[in-house]
């Protein structure tokens, strides 16, 4: 455990991650807690906050210490008193689903599955981060998993590391898992749908992200790929392009640099979406689980629309993946 001038922390994964030890979230923190709490997620990516007590005040004053926070774009997993304050939950019970794909991986069928990923890499402007509360935690599985794209940058072959600065990547929102994702397990398979799906429709065309980027805190580089929704590397051939990103995916979602937390009751977890990619493994079709979520603001002002034609600013609904 190290200890600063105003808060402790105890290690979650080798070389990134912390829990917070001795924050009491139930009522207002100082000013200079604040700062060392901000430090620290610089520090180490992702930050832990246990208590079983911990409620949605609580999460509202943590989420507040990282700047302002927006509501997501499906309104109806919003609070209906609360628009910043998110819900996303899983009930075999439930007969009219919010989201109803399931995938089969690794051979178990799961609710909830989400592949690696940095939060709306499909929009050009892209959120600081994002804190989950975990309400009702899983009796089985229902891990979420997190990577330091530091760390992984850090890990590539310096010749890699050559080829890949400077490049970069277009992105496409692509709801589909078993489409070719980069990086994603080789024997995920959807599920058959019980019924039609209802998927609202979004305006979210192409964008550009660089595959390197450099965190403005610390100078550090940063692996900035994505594997949910890249598409390809903007202009290179299709067959290397292609090749590039599953070289580079490889060492990016290696499960031995993984963080994967075992959630307890109202633990919150706090990620930094600038530099940490994350994803779920669900838990099976049988089990409930019910998180809350908030979202950061935040725009770190490298993103564009690969047609120069349009606003990079320009008002869209912003979706939560």
């Amino acid at each position: 455990m190290l200890t600063d001038t105003k808060i402790s922390t105890r290690p979650l994964a080798s070389g990134f991650g912390a829990e917070i030890i001795g924050v009491d979230l139930s009522r207002p923190i100082d000013a200079a807690t604040e700062q060392a709490i901000r430090d620290a997620w610089i520090e180490h990516g992702i930050l832990l906050f246990r208590g079983a007590d911990q409620d949605d005040e609580a999460q509202m004053r943590l989420s507040r210490i990282f700047g302002d926070m927006e509501p997501a774009a499906t309104a109806d997993m919003n609070d209906p008193n609360n628009q910043y304050m998110m819900t996303l939950a899983y009930d075999p019970d439930d007969k009219a689903p919010r989201f109803q794909q399931h995938y089969n991986v690794g051979g178990i069928d799961r609710a909830g599955w989400l592949g690696w990923h940095w939060d709306q890499s499909f929009m050009p402007t892209i959120v600081r981060g994002a804190v989950l509360r975990m309400e009702m935690p899983s009796p089985e599985m229902g891990e979420t998993g997190f990577i330091d794209a530091v760390g992984a940058w850090n890990r590539l072959p310096d010749d890699l590391k050559a080829r890949i600065e400077g490049l970069e990547v277009v992105y496409l929102f692509n709801p589909d898992f078993v489409s070719g994702q980069y990086g994603f397990p080789e024997d995920i398979k959807a599920l058959p749908r019980e019924k039609p799906a209802k998927e609202p429709s979004y305006d979210f065309p192409p964008v550009v992200h660089p595959m390197v980027i450099t965190q403005v805190e610390t100078g550090r580089k940063v692996l900035k790929l994505s594997p949910m929704h890249a598409r390809y590397i903007l202009g290179m051939d299709a067959d290397e392009s292609d090749a590039l990103l599953k070289e580079v995916a490889s060492y990016l979602v290696d499960p031995a640099f993984a963080y994967f937390h075992d959630w307890q009751k109202n633990d919150m977890v706090v990620w930094d979406n600038w530099r940490v990619i994350h994803g779920a493994n669900g838990v099976p079709l049988h089990c409930k689980r019910r998180a809350r979520r908030t979202t950061i603001m935040g725009d770190y002002k490298v993103g564009r629309y690969l047609d120069p034609a349009l606003d990079r600013d320009r008002k869209v609904k912003r979706l939560v993946d």
